[in-house]
């Protein structure tokens, strides 16, 4: 009986050792797998209201962000963050401009190269809308597809 329970022991453990590897080896490779930023320009654009489109621009280098710019314009083009008087009823609703709240956003995100990490802004709709446009950037930038997108 002792043999036989060794045995046991002996398979067992090394049951737990085999699934302790494979996992090892399976975490390695979703590393190597995982693509970093190609370099190059992303920028995508959607429907925010009728009278405004927001849009998001990424700009990558060295597999890094350097660059964001979030903002809306309108059919026009004249961009939210320039305009006074929009600034001035979004701040009036929010209690900071939309051009703070933008600034905040792309500065956090240059900083911390991580768009999860992004947050401390009083409108979630605008970070969930930058949160959104720039995920969709990431995953273009991560296949390497620069160009102009609309969502």
């Amino acid at each position: 009986m002792k043999k036989k329970g060794n045995y046991f022991n002996f398979v067992f453990k090394g049951g737990i050792i085999m699934k302790k590897i494979i996992l090892l080896l399976m975490f390695l490779m979703s590393i190597m797998t995982f693509s970093a930023l190609k370099d190059g320009i992303y920028y995508v654009e959607k429907n925010h209201d009728g009278n405004w489109k927001a849009f998001a621009k990424l700009t990558v280098k060295g597999s890094r962000i350097i660059g964001v710019q979030y903002d809306r314009k309108n059919s026009s083009g004249e961009l939210m963050t320039v305009d006074q008087k929009e600034n001035e009823k979004y701040k009036s609703r929010f209690g900071e401009s939309f051009r703070e709240t933008s600034f905040s956003m792309t500065r956090s995100l240059v900083s911390s190269q991580d768009v999860n990490s992004v947050g401390g802004v009083k409108d979630s709709g605008a970070l969930s809308e930058f949160k959104q446009l720039v995920n969709f950037l990431i995953n273009k930038a991560n296949a390497g597809e620069q160009g102009n997108f609309k969502m």
